[in-house]
């Protein structure tokens, strides 16, 4: 098998070092390098532009997209106002991945969204957010959401739909999987064609996928930082990669 290429839509960060004060540096944190590469594809990162035409020659140069964690998704992206709890956010970033999402699935090649990366694939096809999880309705949102620490490791458990992409890629026999938690934001209203497909036991949402039209899949938890020492977050990447193979 030819190894897929795996565009990856990078993070971006404000380095106010000594040396470098005010430098806008384009990043991806090695977990997701080593989650492609350890499962069969090969990583390509793909710098942050609004440009059409580079970002078309992007899609052309690689076989799947996955989309990082990071930034807040800006609200006016998904026509709301900002509130108080909103962290920082990068309209800029959100804008080149929604364009990147949009130019990938035209090609029908698949695409897999991480933290963030589900929340703009949400809010790409129409859907919203939570802009902090003290939004939630009552009874939703009581779990820890923000672990904070030891990243591989499952701080609550999600039950996954039998039957879905997800339950297949993760190769589960089981509905509930333990996911580890980084996140302040949460699906909201879930965007026209795509269904839930995890929830956490507080009923906020864990994965999306889309319904038709090839692979769109979301999960709200990390699992690049899991893989080196779970298998099924491992299966998770391995079956995404082949997926990519064109």
């Amino acid at each position: 098998m030819v190894k897929p290429i795996i565009g990856i839509a990078p993070g971006v960060v404000t380095v106010n070092s000594q040396m470098f004060p005010g430098r806008v540096r384009d990043y991806v944190n090695r977990d997701y390098l080593k989650s492609v590469t350890d499962n069969g594809g090969v990583p390509l990162v793909l710098p942050v532009t609004t440009d059409a035409t580079t970002i078309e020659r992007y899609v052309g140069m690689i076989d799947g997209l996955l989309l990082c964690g990071g930034a807040d998704v800006a609200p006016l992206t998904y026509g709301e106002e900002p509130q108080p709890k909103l962290g920082g956010v990068d309209p800029e970033r959100d804008q080149y991945e929604i364009a990147l999402i949009r130019a990938t699935h035209a090609v029908g090649k698949p695409v897999l969204g991480i933290c963030r990366g589900l929340q703009i694939l949400n809010v790409c096809y129409g859907g919203n957010l939570y802009q902090d999880m003290s939004e939630l309705p009552a009874g939703q949102g009581t779990l820890k959401h923000m672990q904070g620490q030891l990243a591989a490791y499952g701080m609550h458990h999600v039950k996954v739909v039998p039957g879905t992409t997800l339950a297949e890629y993760l190769g589960t026999t089981s509905d509930a999987i333990a996911v580890n938690s980084f996140h302040h934001q949460a699906v909201k209203q879930v965007a026209t064609g795509f269904q839930v497909v995890a929830q956490s036991a507080d009923q906020v949402v864990e994965a999306i996928e889309a319904t038709a039209g090839g692979l769109q899949l979301g999960v709200q938890w990390h699992p690049e930082m899991m893989q080196q020492v779970n298998s099924m977050q491992a299966r998770l990447f391995a079956a995404f990669v082949r997926a990519c193979v064109a």
